[in-house]
């Protein structure tokens, strides 16, 4: 039996709901509005059945809220706003299923029992596979990517792994390879950034000897080199072009040429890939072959920027600071109050990978001190959370004018200092301009992602990363009928 939460503001879903899940056997809670929500969530539920347009808020935005409630609910999402962007929302929300109003009893009855049995079926999983020496961390953004990793290593399926740069996308792989079956295997690292474009075939495949200047010996790939482990293509993105038809082949087939050689030669390899760009994009610009694209994503598995997983920068922080002092002979160091607010408020825009470089920074700069103060920052950073403080750009001064002529002499120009970073200020635009052009287009993402020049995933990530999609454009309320 699992305890499930209905919050909705419609009297008649509640009573559906309650009757549906109470035939199920389940212990069905009500609530209509998210403030009761989270009082009855708070007592432990297993299932939420959360509805978008409710009196004190947008559904959406509390998705993460209510699954980080105990008993670590999934959440169904029920809303009249019945379209393919709107479910694309939901589920990229964190949403375990979307459901449109009207509700049918035969589909509520599907969801809530599908929920219960995954429910089930995961807690039954050994937790062994989540564990990994340098993943750090506890967030809710965290652990949907480790549960998702847990998914990926029980299967020998090709798996996908997207990620801004910085986030940890190999170690990610690492843990794939290490949790899985072929843990006693090679696992064969390729950062395709450095593959000579000239050599990528001979590199990726092998080649036999006098193949082309230079070939003195035999060689043998890498994909030969992963026989009976694992392939961790690192930026898949950047595989040229005219090598991807060949690769697909020898991803389909486990089977491929090395270059000179006529015979062809197999090994049973599990490929990984890792990439900081947008495939999709590319195959609408002819940069990527679309039935590559598909292959590569077998599971695909999403590593959370920085910035979504705020709370973990303290754990990541202090096992930085440990791993660099016992390195270097260092004595221990203890993180002030103050340099930790300060890591909070920063953006990473470099991820993990940044804040592994500044915490590093900070206790060469400490020496043998035994405590990380503010003033061990890098100074750019204190800068940046500087001028964040201050509202990053000065008043304007006032117009000065000429004379009785009424003429308006140029303004004073401004102090150097006044002027915010370039990084800041393309943030700003960026943001301007996402705001704008989603207002301008009424809600609607597919059109706004086409003006825009990029794929609607991309463009709901834009809008998540500037916080837009918590708050809608002003003057645009989702139709009534699809209320």
């Amino acid at each position: 039996m699992a305890r499930i939460l209905v919050v909705d503001d419609e009297s008649l879903i509640r009573a559906l709901v309650a009757e549906v899940g109470s035939s199920l056997g389940h212990e069905v809670l009500e609530a209509a509005s998210i403030k009761e929500g989270f009082v009855l969530a708070r007592t432990g539920v297993d299932i939420v059945l959360l509805d978008v347009l409710l009196p004190d808020g947008d559904g959406l935005a509390h998705v993460d809220t209510f699954a980080q409630f105990p008993g670590r609910p999934d959440v169904i999402v029920i809303t009249g706003h019945g379209n393919a962007d709107a479910a694309e929302a939901a589920l990229r929300s964190g949403a375990w299923e979307y459901l449109v109003k009207p509700l049918r009893p035969r589909d509520l009855t599907q969801a809530l029992t599908q929920a219960a049995q995954w429910r089930t079926s995961r807690d039954k999983q050994s937790r062994r596979l989540l564990l990994h020496p340098d993943i750090i961390g506890n967030s809710p953004a965290l652990n949907e990517a480790l549960t998702e990793l847990q998914e990926a290593a029980a299967s020998n399926v090709n798996v996908l792994i997207t990620g801004e740069t910085g986030v940890g996308k190999e170690l990610f792989a690492s843990a794939l390879h290490a949790n899985s079956k072929r843990a006693e295997g090679p696992f064969i690292t390729v950062d395709c950034t450095t593959l000579p474009e000239t050599l990528v075939e001979a590199h990726l495949f092998g080649h036999a000897r006098g193949a082309f200047t230079g070939a003195d010996r035999a060689r043998e790939g890498l994909l030969a080199a992963a026989d009976q482990g694992t392939l961790f293509l690192d930026e898949v993105g950047e595989l040229p072009l005219p090598v991807q038809g060949a690769f697909l082949r020898a991803l389909e087939l486990r089977r491929f040429r090395p270059v000179g050689e006529v015979r062809e030669v197999e090994s049973d390899f599990r490929l990984v890939a890792a990439t900081n760009r947008d495939l999709d994009d590319m195959v609408q610009m002819d940069l990527y072959r679309s039935d590559l694209r598909f292959r590569l994503r077998g599971m695909t598995i999403h590593v959370p920027p920085l910035r979504r997983r705020v709370e973990d920068i303290p754990l990541l922080a202090e096992h930085f600071v440990d791993r660099y002092c016992q390195r270097h002979g260092l004595p221990v160091k203890e993180i002030t109050s103050g340099f930790h607010d300060m890591l909070a408020a920063y953006s990473w825009p470099g991820n993990v990978r940044e804040l592994r470089h500044t915490i590093e920074r900070a206790c060469a700069a400490a020496g043998d001190g035994g405590q990380l103060f503010m003033r061990h920052l890098p100074t750019e950073i204190r800068i940046e959370l500087a001028r964040k403080r201050l509202g990053h750009l000065a008043a304007p001064s006032p117009a000065v004018h000429a004379g009785p002529s009424d003429v308006p002499a140029s303004p004073a120009p401004s102090a150097p200092e006044s002027f915010p970073t370039l990084r800041d200020m393309k943030a700003k635009a960026e943001r301007e301009y996402l705001a704008g052009l989603f207002a301008a287009c009424g809600g609607d993402v597919r059109r706004a992602a086409g003006i825009a020049g990029v794929s609607r995933g991309h463009f709901y990530e834009l809008l998540r990363k500037y916080g837009l999609e918590r708050t809608p454009p002003e003057g645009w309320a989702m139709p009534a009928k699809d209320r």
